[in-house]
């Protein structure tokens, strides 16, 4: 019996918006390694990037990295600027 693997191929790119900041995934430019290369940017800054082997990993491994971004954004910006305590009335 023959096995065979099926390569995912991404013509282009992919491109998305998610929580204010933009997601691309394009082909990973080492061929013979194979998958996708992600990117997590915001005003034209990259954040972040990393491989993945599926397109699918790759858009949810950038969208955690996201939702962990903003959940430390939270937490700094409650740590610093902690809210005000009520006066007792």
């Amino acid at each position: 019996m023959t096995s065979h693997q099926v390569v995912e191929h991404l013509i282009g790119s992919i491109e998305e918006e998610f929580e204010g900041y933009e997601i691309y995934i394009e082909n990973n430019p080492d061929h013979y390694r194979g998958g996708y290369e992600w990117s997590v940017c915001k005003d034209d800054e990259m954040l972040h990037s990393d491989l993945a082997f599926s397109i699918e990993s790759a858009i949810t491994e950038a969208k955690d990295f996201i939702l962990a971004l903003n959940k430390n954004e939270d937490f700094m910006l409650t740590t610093i600027n902690p809210l005000p305590l009520k006066s007792p009335s």
